[in-house]
């Protein structure tokens, strides 16, 4: 369960763990908060399985773009994700793999909106 409570002149979303954060105004916007949803849930992902794959990741870096309908509900149209995966012993396969398994199975997120959201990906590999 999530709450969202408006009090003085602040929306404030809170999670099921207690947690806060600000949406509106110059905070978040619930609808950056879907990328946001979406990039999280992705490399979460791509990180886990890289390590299932017994590979060793130093870093990722997720970007998601989007392009949102231009009539009501404006919701996104588009989302391009960008990962930038840093690790040694790991090749493009590994990454296109991870990735793929992410996309087709494993987040969550991706599976919500991918009846509206046309996402797709690209990848680069830093050793």
């Amino acid at each position: 369960m999530v709450v969202v409570e408006w009090k003085n002149e602040e929306y404030i979303g809170i999670d099921s763990k207690g947690n806060k954060i600000k949406l509106a105004g110059n905070n978040f916007s619930p609808m950056e908060l879907v990328l946001v949803a979406l990039a999280g849930c992705t490399a979460i992902d791509v990180v886990e399985i890289l390590k299932k794959m017994r590979k060793n990741v130093e870093s990722l870096k997720v970007e998601v773009t989007g392009e949102r309908n231009e009539d009501h509900p404006r919701y996104w149209k588009k989302a391009k994700i960008y990962y930038e995966v840093k690790g040694f012993d790991i090749n493009e396969e590994d990454v296109e793999k991870a990735i793929r398994l992410s996309m087709t199975t494993y987040c969550s997120v991706a599976a919500t909106i991918s009846g509206k959201t046309e996402i797709s990906y690209s990848y680069k590999l830093i050793k």
